[in-house]
């Protein structure tokens, strides 16, 4: 009985001992699915609230403040005597700061009494309003802490009428702003250009802290040295930061506002009695003239026909400019206009054959009137021929046969460096936009043009400047320029110093030297001695000059241009002075014109007369232009 009773009492300890195990893991099992989810509660309570605090805290700040961006005043554009050319003035702007107007209730509610606010003003001012619906709708979504434009650029009369009116409407507000501003309208108006409003990008001004940076219109340049120089004249903006309420409305302004810098001054190598003179000797004219400083490069005038007024202009007048394919007056034809330059080239011809030995100075050529090119004849501007002719006489009367016997002898592979030489087939590297290249003469040209081989008559036609050659009223000022100082062919430039709007100066152009002409000074001074008997002379091509007054040198042309139909001629004189030390070159092409005698002699000659009667200090140009130490 005892053997049996034993196994039976050792045998319930063992299952109560498991029934306990069982028991404290099911307790162990619920603690840790208990403790687990606030553990991970816990750890992402930290992480949130203390890894990621800088990030929300950022969030937070970009839906309850407004960064707004404030506009800089753009620079400013003197001549070289200081006198201001294109400058700034206050516009006043009507606007209503939407934040100061919010009705009870619904948004819909402030929309009307916004619109109905601006009827009220309209009346009053006596103008129509700008305000649509959709445009405040768009104003409410986009930009609510900026002021809404209502009525823009109001006079004085309507100012006072507004002020009378404003303080029973809260939030409205005159408003300045800056425009360009014209001391000097329509005079130089292709050299400077113009500015129009877009929207900045605000994001990339003041790094990626905010979201949304608010930002109203700016200028920009569009045309001209607006343009070119646009980044130093824009100036960088500022900063001021709005707190806004949960439906977008101003609650309060934060401090650190950082005030905007103002943009650069433009200090021009523009003489403004010759750049106006030159304005009006065009007027009415299709083509440009352009006046450098023979030792700098610095540009003194720069005219081009038709023109335009950069002080009135909208969006309306520029595409009507835009689309006047006949007078193109928005091209700046002193740059960017390409001409075949007719006889203006046969200095350089000369030049190169003198310097090729194919004529010596004091040899004679026999001129018959025409030369023959196989059985073309090209014809001399003297019917019946120069006869007995040297080189010096040849500039003078700018005798056909005698350049194109020069040119063919020469030969193209001589004639081209000396072109290139002269700036013929490149830019000139002016600050300001810059298209054109002209045309330089290669046989790569004709097979690439006309599909054949260069040929003889090419040569020809290119010596008494026809054919596959094009200058740029700009090259041929700074070409004229080259035989003026001894055949250094100088970068041009317009702004000759740029500076803070306190005064400080930021930077200072050189004097450059592109090029040399291939020329020895002897040969030079030859080339030099026909240009000043074709003003002197009384058979002179260029004879019209001495009505200026002033000691010249100069080389007229003509080139026939177009199709049969549209056949014309496009008149030209280069010229420098005074003599015997000259300080400025003188280019002047007249499209549709006679001859440069008859067309484009009395246009330069007018030009140089009203220049010194405006007192135009002709014989010391160069001590406005600040020159430098050139370049090598």
């Amino acid at each position: 009985m005892e053997a049996q009773k034993y196994p039976a009492a050792k045998s319930r300890p063992m299952s109560e001992k498991k029934a306990e195990n069982q028991r404290i893991w099911r307790i162990f099992l619920s603690g840790v699915i208990m403790v687990a989810p606030l553990l991970l509660l816990t750890l992402r309570l930290w992480q949130v609230q203390v890894v990621q605090s800088p990030e929300h805290q950022r969030r937070i700040q970009r839906q309850s403040i407004r960064p707004i961006l404030l506009n800089p005043v753009r620079g400013r554009m003197l001549t070289a005597g200081g006198e201001v050319l294109v400058g700034n003035r206050n516009s006043y702007d009507l606007v209503f700061h939407i934040s100061e107007m919010r009705q009870p209730g619904r948004r819909d509610k402030t929309m009307n009494y916004v619109m109905a606010c601006a009827s009220r003003l309209a009346v009053v001012v006596g103008r129509e309003h700008q305000l649509t619906m959709p445009r405040i709708k768009k104003h409410f979504e986009q930009q609510l802490v900026m002021p809404i434009e209502v009525i823009t650029d109001l006079n004085q009369a309507e100012i006072a009428r507004v002020l009378e009116m404003s303080p029973p409407i809260p939030g409205v507000e005159v408003m300045p702003q800056l425009e360009r501003d014209y001391p000097h309208p329509g005079v130089a108006t292709h050299l400077t250009g113009f500015t129009g409003m877009k929207w900045p990008d605000g994001r990339s001004k003041v790094g990626d802290e905010f979201a949304l940076v608010y930002v109203s219109k700016e200028q920009f340049g569009r045309e001209g040295l607006e343009a070119y120089y646009d980044d130093e004249l824009r100036g960088r903006p500022g900063l001021r930061q709005l707190r806004v309420d949960t439906l977008g409305y101003v609650h309060e302004e934060l401090p650190g506002t950082s005030l905007p810098i103002d943009g650069y001054d433009l200090h021009l190598t523009v003489d403004l009695q010759a750049q106006i003179s030159a304005d009006i000797a065009m007027q009415g004219q299709r083509g440009a003239l352009v006046v450098v400083d023979v030792e700098t490069g610095g540009v003194l005038a720069m005219a081009s026909a038709p023109t335009y007024d950069a002080s009135n202009m909208t969006q309306e007048i520029y595409d009507g400019l835009r689309t006047n394919e006949k007078e193109r007056p928005l091209v700046n034809r002193a740059v960017n206009g390409s001409y075949m330059p007719g006889s203006i080239v046969k200095p350089l011809v000369l030049a190169a054959a003198l310097e090729h030995g194919v004529f010596k100075p004091d040899e004679f050529y026999h001129c018959t009137g025409s030369y023959l090119v196989g059985n073309v004849p090209i014809r001399c501007v003297k019917t019946w021929g120069h006869g007995d002719i040297d080189a010096i006489r040849a500039i003078t009367v700018s005798c056909n046969p005698f350049f194109i016997y020069a040119g063919v002898e020469c030969t193209l592979e001589r004639l081209t460096p000396v072109f290139s030489a002269a700036g013929i087939g490149e830019r000139c590297g002016i600050d300001y936009p810059e298209i054109q290249r002209g045309l330089l003469p290669s046989r790569a040209l004709a097979r690439r043009r006309w599909k054949r081989n260069w040929l003889m008559i090419d040569t020809a036609y290119v010596s008494i400047g026809q054919g596959a050659i094009e200058m740029t009223p700009l090259q041929a000022a700074m070409m004229t320029a080259s035989l003026a100082n001894g055949g250094r062919l100088l970068r041009p430039y317009l702004v000759q110093s740029i500076t803070t709007a306190e005064g400080r100066r930021v930077r200072e152009t050189p004097v450059q030297i592109r090029h040399r002409l291939p020329v020895s000074a002897e040969n030079l001074a030859v080339v030099r001695e026909g240009m000043i008997a074709a003003v002197t002379a009384s058979d002179g091509s260029a004879r019209g000059l001495e009505r200026a007054d002033i000691p010249l040198a100069a080389k007229t042309g003509t080139a026939e241009v177009g199709s049969r139909s549209n056949r014309h001629k496009n008149a030209w004189v280069v010229c420098y002075g005074p003599l015997p030390v000259p300080r400025f070159a003188l280019a002047c092409i007249i499209e549709e014109g006679d001859t440069g005698g008859r067309t484009a002699v009395p246009i330069a000659a007018q030009f140089l007369r009203l220049w010194q009667s405006r007192g135009g200090d002709i014989a010391g140009v160069s001590s406005q232009v600040g020159a430098t130490t050139p370049a090598p």
